[in-house]
């Protein structure tokens, strides 16, 4: 099994792992974890560089923030994952974008559990904002970072890297490569 998310999606799955862990399972081959919330701090340099003008605003992560819970919860690790242990995770690739107020928060996760002998593998996207993977056909400078995050994904689950037909495949795709496929 995989996880991944992007954003709010990334703390879901970066709290999965870690409950996945502590519970004995289900098992996690790997975690994506685009531009990820961890922690509840608002701090962090990029929370200031970032505050304005690049999509995801400090004021709509105080509001996002407010729905999510109550003050009182936010520095509990199943809401904060950066705050909860990060040794014996699954591999990460862990992707944070520039102009994000999140950048610094996804940073620090990375480094922690790379501290804690986790693999980690990061993509610090220079030039990009915080949507900037999910906007496809519009911010093309994306697709080498899309790549690189399908590759991960690839790895965790034991695939090829690239979709490739050989001889014997008589031009059929297995179905593994089918799914490799996709993810890119």
């Amino acid at each position: 099994m995989l996880v991944a998310g992007w954003s709010a999606g990334g703390n879901v799955a970066a709290v999965t792992c870690q409950l996945a862990r502590d519970r004995g399972g289900p098992e996690i081959a790997g975690q994506l974890l685009i531009c990820p919330v961890t922690d509840c701090s608002f701090d962090r340099a990029s929370y200031n560089d970032n505050a304005t003008g690049y999509f995801l605003t400090r004021g709509l992560m105080y509001w996002f923030w407010d729905l999510y819970c109550s003050p009182a919860d936010r520095t509990d690790p199943r809401v904060s994952p950066l705050r909860g242990k990060v040794a014996g995770l699954p591999p990460a690739f862990v992707t944070t974008c520039e102009f994000d107020p999140l950048r610094d928060e996804g940073v620090a996760y990375a480094e922690a559990m790379a501290a804690a002998g986790v693999p980690v593998e990061q993509l610090k996207a220079h030039g990009h904002f915080h949507s900037s993977f999910t906007m496809v056909d519009v911010v093309i400078t994306g697709a080498p970072g899309r790549v690189q995050m399908a590759e991960a994904l690839r790895r965790f689950a034991g695939l090829p890297p690239k979709v490739s037909r050989d001889e014997h495949s008589q031009g059929q795709v297995s179905p593994g490569h089918r799914i490799a496929a996709a993810a890119s």
